[in-house]
């Protein structure tokens, strides 16, 4: 009897030690995958990604499918099925308030034609390798007379808050290259304050009026670009998307499919689909990776 007993015993000890190890095989943190970030194994059990965009030309909702579409959005997208995660989600936030959502876990990662070359921001967030690169666009009435922010002394020019375009047309009003920098909120409203005569210019990324000529020309109606403008206070930016610093090690596998998808000229159809010219957005095969596509200002490398 005492040997029945014991045996029982043993074999109620075994079935406890495999039901404990079977718990926590299934209760093992993502980072057990082999060879790949815990937020990646994260988001591939997970099956979504979360990028977070202002709603603008590079990230959007297409208002017929319901779907994220724009250069960004589809990068994005594209690099998300690369890595093995089967959706890639948009959320919708205000462009001010993108990085703090990355940073409390709202959102996975920011998709929305951010520059990678402002040193405050680097100290939030971590930013990935560029992928495309654009300049500014000054747009004016159509019947005014400015060709660029020289001919504006004086006068009103706004800015989305938040922008990297902020600092430059606060630099103007501070050398009186304009009279008032004015922010004039998302690119939209902007627009609209610019045609009701609010402002006298609107300095936002070149991207972002291609695309409306192109998508929505109906926003542009009598506005028109400066053609003299010049990118001087601020230069040709580099775009990036960016995670929270915690997944730096997440943004360098993004990094490596992103060189994949330039090498292969899936950006470049990218940009293409979306009617901007490649010749103004896409680095050449023999780019530069310390001076064109590596991140400058990143805090923790």
């Amino acid at each position: 009897m005492k040997k029945i007993v014991k045996a029982l015993a043993v074999t109620a000890t075994i079935l406890a030690a495999v039901s404990f190890m079977s718990c926590e095989k299934k209760n093992a943190p993502a980072s057990a995958e082999a060879g790949v970030s815990k937020k990646l194994a994260k988001l591939r059990a997970k099956g979504k990604l979360v990028f977070g965009s202002s709603g603008d030309e590079y990230s959007y909702i297409n208002q017929k499918t319901g779907k994220p579409e724009g250069i960004d959005s589809d990068i994005v997208i594209e690099a998300c099925r690369r890595l093995g995660i089967p959706e890639g989600e948009m959320a919708l936030i205000p462009f001010s308030e993108l990085i703090l959502n990355c940073n409390n876990g709202t959102i996975d990662l920011i998709a929305d034609g951010m520059y990678n070359s402002n040193p405050d921001r680097a100290k939030k967030v971590y930013f990935c390798d560029s992928i495309y690169w654009q300049g500014g666009a000054l747009v004016v009435p159509k019947d005014s007379p400015f060709n660029s922010q020289y001919d504006m002394a004086g006068k009103k020019v706004g800015y989305t808050p938040g922008t990297l375009w902020q600092g430059g047309v606060e630099s103007w009003a501070k050398k009186g290259v304009i009279g008032e920098a004015v922010a004039t909120g998302h690119q939209t409203d902007s627009l609209v304050a610019l045609q009701f005569g609010k402002i006298d210019g609107f300095l936002t990324d070149s991207t972002v009026v291609e695309g409306i000529m192109v998508h929505s020309p109906e926003q542009m109606e009598g506005l028109r670009l400066a053609e003299g403008y010049i990118d001087d206070e601020i230069p040709k930016g580099h775009i990036s998307c960016a995670v929270n610093h915690e997944d730096a090690d997440f943004a360098k596998e993004l990094n490596k499919v992103f060189e994949e998808m330039r090498k292969d000229g899936t950006i470049e159809k990218i940009i293409v689909k979306y009617g901007f010219d490649p010749k103004l957005h896409c680095y050449p095969s023999d780019v530069d990776y310390e001076s064109e596509i590596k991140c400058p200002v990143n805090v923790i490398d």
